[in-house]
Parts: structure tokens; C-alpha cells; sequence
């Protein structure tokens, strides 16, 4: 076998395995990597003690007016970022859910290659990151009162 295609093999595969490593500390670290599966697993005890008909939508990952937070918990997760109001009905908390798009664009730079003493130019490429909200649900006085799922990013996103 041609020792080369060995040593470049080799190094994509270490280069790949970094990156694979990359993305597992950055899952860890920023969400935990939180399922439902997950949540249901580590919460039986609050799941069993539920009536049928929530455990049934809860382990589909959908929600229905009534909930308590924990229930909403069970199925949604945690809330990225959380409002409080407070009005004539009491007190009301949205739990905001956003998720992140990427929009990746190339711009053409030039470079000095001194190997060969001319300039070269290469594409590089640029991303840009767009947070955007795709599910609220807000308690009025510690119950679900409403909660609304948003379209994806994309018709959002600038052209």
C-alpha cells in the first residue's frame, strides 16, 4: 500500500475524530444532550404517578392545557429563557423554547503562497448564526394556559 494515501487517511481520520470530539463536549456542556427518552427514564417516578391520558401525550412529546410545569417539563424539556408578568388574572410565566439555525456563505481571499511566489485565492468560509423562538408556554397561576408552536426559521432568515 502506498505509504502517502496511509498518512493522509490517517489524518483525516484524526481530523474527523477531533471534530467528532468537538461536538460531543459542546452538546455536553451546552444542553446535556437531553431527550425525551432521557427525561422520562430519569423522572419514572413523576411520569407513573400522572394520569393515563397525560402520560400517553407526554411521551409524544406534546402538551395540552392543564399542565403543570412538570408536566410540561416531561415533554418539552427546559425552556431557554423564561418571562414572568403579573396582571389582573395573577402571575404568568412563558417559558420561551429557541433554537439555532446557520447560514454559511464563502468569500473569495486572496493569499501570498510563498512555495510557488504568486498569489492564490481561496473561498472561505463564513457562518452566521440566527437564534430564533419555535415554541412558547405560558402558566397562568401554575397551569398551562396556552402555548403556541412556530413555523422554522427559514422564512425568517434574510436573503
Amino acid at each position: 500500500m502506498n505509504r502517502g494515501l496511509l498518512n493522509i487517511s490517517c489524518w483525516r481520520l484524526k481530523r474527523v475524530g477531533g471534530l467528532l470530539a468537538v461536538c460531543a463536549f459542546f452538546c455536553l456542556a451546552a444542553t446535556g444532550c437531553e431527550t425525551l427518552d432521557s427525561r422520562l427514564t430519569r423522572n419514572k417516578a413523576t411520569l407513573g404517578a400522572l394520569p393515563e391520558t397525560h402520560q400517553s401525550l407526554i411521551r409524544q412529546g406534546k402538551i395540552q392545557i392543564g399542565f403543570t410545569p412538570a408536566e410540561v417539563y416531561l415533554a418539552w424539556g427546559a425552556p431557554t429563557h423564561k418571562s414572568f408578568t403579573e396582571n389582573a388574572q395573577g402571575s404568568i410565566e412563558t417559558w420561551h423554547y429557541t433554537n439555532t439555525q446557520t447560514e454559511t456563505y464563502y468569500r473569495e481571499e486572496r493569499y501570498f503562497d510563498r512555495d510557488y511566489g504568486r498569489w492564490r485565492f481561496i473561498d472561505r468560509p463564513y457562518y452566521q448564526y440566527f437564534e430564533y423562538l419555535y415554541q412558547e408556554a405560558m402558566f397562568t397561576n401554575g397551569a398551562l394556559s396556552s402555548f403556541t408552536l412556530y413555523p422554522s426559521a427559514l422564512p425568517y432568515l434574510r436573503n
